[in-house]
């Protein structure tokens, strides 16, 4: 089954999250176009964040939709959120870019705490579908 529909599948609640943890980073890297300081944060933010979700639909497709699939926002997400914090604290940015750059690492963070607990409990041995 491809993704979208095993998406369908879980709760209304983890659908909503799952665009927004696609639409953040997407809009935030559109916003860091549109200023030569935070062009090379776009770029990063694009490689760190698609690697993580291309990672998890390589994880789906290789074991169904079950507790690994935050594996890959485990390794590459966290590069994200390390970088971003570093980021904000060495190098200030101006106005909508210091905010957007906030929500960003917000977002990840709280995705991190979800995706670590997943991957923690696969570890563990629930290793059943969650859908």
């Amino acid at each position: 089954m491809p993704f979208e529909q095993a998406a369908a599948l879980l709760p209304l609640w983890v659908q909503y999250w799952i665009n927004f943890i696609v639409l953040v980073p997407v809009l935030s890297v559109v916003v860091f176009l549109f200023s030569s300081q935070t062009r090379r944060d776009a770029l990063i933010v694009f490689l760190l964040v698609g690697a993580g979700m291309a990672s998890t639909l390589l994880l789906y497709m290789q074991f169904g939709m079950v507790r690994l699939l935050g594996l890959g926002h485990v390794i590459f997400w966290t590069a994200a959120a390390v970088y971003l914090w570093r980021r904000l604290r060495t190098n200030p940015l101006p106005g909508v870019f210091f905010i957007v750059m906030c929500i960003l690492l917000l977002t990840l963070a709280a995705a991190l705490v979800f995706d670590y607990l997943d991957v923690i409990r696969w570890i563990l041995g629930e290793r059943a579908s969650i859908i």
